[in-house]
């Protein structure tokens, strides 16, 4: 990972993607940006309960710093599934969709999140991208394995095509989890299976959301991916966190665009 600054935007780059040429990405922090109060910064969230002439300004900024036309924007009604659509150009948001994939040049996809993670998927030899919104329900219904279906089906692409970044997000030692939700990763899960994704200290379990989508990605072939290894929570100056400030906060994104 490295940092850029961009028409007053501090911008998180892969070094994965740092010398391809086919792919234009970045995770956005709070830096900058048109929003006050608990949306401060370069809120990016339309549903977040920011102003709409804020969101829109600042979505504009984003786009501006990667050279991205708004117009074109390609967004989502994100709601914890594994829903993708394929998009051919920008518009009205895609509903009840988690993922997008697309093989035109110059349309720019967006994912936004405040503690879930983002991830970016690139084929350079089928000359096609993907963006995805994980949270811990994305990752149990396999988001990431629908959108390497998609792509396959679409596009033909395999996993040794693919390159990926997944953004920051919660870290395990500020997840602590309960016994619902033990329950239903069980269930996924269950005993005897490998659980490297699960921790017990001092009497309590903690979820690393991190572990489980390397695990996926790996699983799946994804041999070349990075992870930006900050924690959303914690980097309360870089990014907007839902477990940490309620509902009264942004949302922090990922663009990404073949070029």
């Amino acid at each position: 990972m490295h940092t850029e600054e961009r028409n007053g935007l501090k911008l998180l780059r892969f070094d994965v993607f740092r010398d391809e040429p086919g792919l234009e990405c970045a995770v956005s922090t709070r830096a900058g940006g048109s929003s006050a109060g608990g949306y401060a910064g370069l809120n990016l969230g339309s549903e977040s309960g920011d102003s709409p002439e804020n969101v829109e300004r600042n979505l504009a900024l984003f786009c501006a710093a990667l050279g991205a036309e708004p117009g074109r924007l390609a967004r989502m009604r994100q709601r914890h599934t594994a829903n993708v659509a394929v998009v051919r150009a920008g518009g009205a948001p895609a509903e009840n969709t988690d993922a997008l994939v697309t093989g035109e040049p110059g349309v720019p996809l967006l994912a936004v999140s405040a503690d879930c993670a983002l991830t970016v998927f690139y084929d350079r030899v089928h000359r096609a991208a993907a963006v995805a919104h994980s949270g811990w329900r994305g990752a149990l219904l396999d988001v990431y394995g629908a959108v390497l279906d998609v792509m396959r089906l679409n596009f033909g692409t395999e996993p040794g095509d693919v390159s990926a970044g997944v953004s920051p997000m919660i870290s395990a030692a500020n997840y602590p989890v309960r016994e619902d939700f033990l329950k239903v990763l069980k269930s996924f899960y269950p005993a005897g299976a490998d659980r490297p994704f699960l921790m017990l200290k001092e009497g309590r379990h903690f979820f690393s959301l991190r572990e489980l989508l390397r695990q996926r990605l790996e699983s799946l072939g994804v041999g070349r991916y990075e992870s930006m290894h900050l924690c959303t929570y914690s980097e309360k100056e870089l990014f907007y966190s839902w477990r940490r400030d309620g509902e009264g906060t942004g949302r922090f994104g990922l663009l990404a665009m073949l070029k």
